[in-house]
């Protein structure tokens, strides 16, 4: 027996460290948690927007990031009687530097008949769809399609802009552009 005793004890050992590595493979690591685990750290949450137009107090003010345009007029003391509120998308969620205009109605006879025909152009982001009807190949639909976006969207940031419509291609906008301004 003391023949078979050196590779039993060889074989018992070697049996034990593949038990043994087998084990630290299947064993769970701790991981770390750091010490502010679950603590969510915010980004800056204040923005600063610009509210122009037919507000009481337009200027610049500091707002909430998950703030809405509806809340951005409100602190501006809300819209002046003559304010044309149907062409604002109170609900658009408020972002970092836009700017809120809030033109008066045409029928008002204030600055927002002037303000959406300067010199001659035509404002997209003010103009009525009556207005807008008298641009360069846009028609009644294309009009509605342009305050619809308007909406929805915020003001254009640029002429430009426009082509993110349907049916305002690169040929259309060009005609546009000589009629349009901001």
């Amino acid at each position: 027996m003391p023949m078979f005793r050196r590779p039993m004890l060889a074989l018992a050992a070697i049996a034990l460290a593949v038990l043994f590595a087998g084990a630290m493979l299947f064993h769970e690591k701790e991981e770390a948690v750091p010490l502010d685990a679950g603590v969510r750290h915010e980004e800056n949450t204040q923005i600063t927007v610009y509210v122009s137009g037919a507000v009481m107090k337009p200027g610049v003010v500091a707002m909430k990031k998950t703030e809405r345009v509806e809340q951005a007029i409100a602190v501006c003391g809300g819209p002046l009687p003559q304010a044309d509120l149907s062409n604002v998308n109170l609900a658009q969620p408020l972002k970092d530097g836009m700017q809120i205009r809030v033109p008066e109605r045409a029928d008002a006879g204030g600055s927002a008949a002037k303000l959406a025909e300067a010199d001659g152009k035509i404002h997209i982001n003010t103009a009525d769809e009556k207005k807008l009807d008298e641009l360069p190949g846009v028609g009644p639909i294309m009009a509605k399609r342009i305050v619809e976006y308007r909406n929805e969207h915020g003001p254009f940031e640029s002429v430009e802009d426009l082509a993110k419509i349907r049916g305002i291609g690169v040929e259309k906008l060009e005609k546009i552009r000589e009629k349009a301004e901001l």
